[in-house]
């Protein structure tokens, strides 16, 4: 029989995704904290059960308990980010909670998240790119799948689009013609469409892709395809692909570096603030300027050559 939390968490979701129209990627990632937090606290079944002592248990033990990762690493603990992240996602249900009258006081209240520290530069630099690409081109199994993984890779450097974007895009999506390509506004976290020019390599490739695809009968209207049949890559595909590709190139990465590589180069080439923020999809400056922090002050030295006083 379901609990009162679990049913109560479900009107939410059920809010956010069909009252509220949120993202599918925002109601997935409530959903796999949620989960978190029952797996985690399975003695926590009703709102009464919701104090901070409670809550302070639940972050004592995600930090401490021990995890396998891959096949036989284990770790302890997690980082201030995703501490962060699993408080704000839970914060909003509580507060829901409060708000219809199913929970007196939000037990995070006075509970303060961890302050996240940008310090490690999340963009990838170009020997790091050169890598990657050279692991699809030297390692892949056939043609079709060196031209896919190719595009893949161009997509995210030359568009920075994000996770539910990327894998949401549709062949129709693009227009050869003007050489632009839609991110459609059902797949934004902003919920509004965006038209990105596509460069002349991204356009090489997409072509190069679409020729093999279209040789091998390949039907599904999703642009990226799976190798397992005429059907678009799952999530689960792509996170499979991205932990292959680390191990072929060496490079240890995780799919949004590539979101903060497109911002820094937008940056570095002298590209207005406010067209990088209107190319990422951002709704304010703010978040934009959050990604560009990535870029070094060795990046900036030719900067510094144009301080003059004559």
């Amino acid at each position: 029989m379901e609990n009162e939390l679990n049913k109560l968490f479900r009107m939410y979701t059920d809010e956010c995704e069909f009252s509220r129209r949120l993202r599918p990627e925002t109601v997935r990632g409530y959903k796999a904290v949620f989960s978190l937090f029952l797996k985690v606290m399975p003695e926590v079944s009703s709102t009464r059960s919701l104090t901070p002592e409670t809550l302070n248990e639940f972050f004592k033990r995600i930090q401490t308990r021990k995890r396998i990762v891959g096949k036989d690493t284990i770790k302890t603990g997690v980082k201030n980010s995703t501490v962060k992240t699993h408080w704000t996602k839970l914060n909003v249900f509580f507060a829901w909670l409060v708000k219809k009258g199913y929970l007196l006081e939000n037990p995070l209240k006075d509970i303060r998240p961890p302050v996240v520290r940008y310090d490690d530069f999340k963009r990838l630099s170009d020997a790091e790119l050169s890598k990657i690409y050279s692991a699809v081109t030297l390692q892949s199994s056939n043609s079709l799948l060196q031209r896919r993984d190719t595009l893949m890779i161009s997509l995210l450097v030359f568009l920075g689009v994000r996770k539910g974007e990327f894998i949401s895009l549709k062949v129709h999506d693009i227009d050869l013609v003007k050489e632009q390509i839609t991110i459609r506004g059902e797949t934004s976290k902003s919920k509004r469409p965006r038209t990105l020019c596509l460069t002349p390599s991204l356009l090489l490739h997409i072509k190069d892709y679409l020729k093999e695809r279209n040789s091998r009968g390949l039907k599904t209207d999703q642009l990226i395809v799976s190798n397992r049949g005429d059907r678009g890559l799952s999530r689960q595909g792509l996170k499979h692909w991205v932990e292959n590709l680390r191990k072929k190139s060496g490079v240890r990465f995780h799919l949004h570096q590539f979101r903060h590589t497109f911002a820094c180069k937008l940056a570095e080439a002298n590209v207005n603030a406010f067209n990088i923020q209107k190319m990422m999809g951002h709704a304010n400056i703010s978040m934009t300027m959050k990604y560009v922090r990535s870029m070094q002050t060795e990046d900036m030295g030719r900067d510094i050559c144009k301080i003059s006083i004559y």
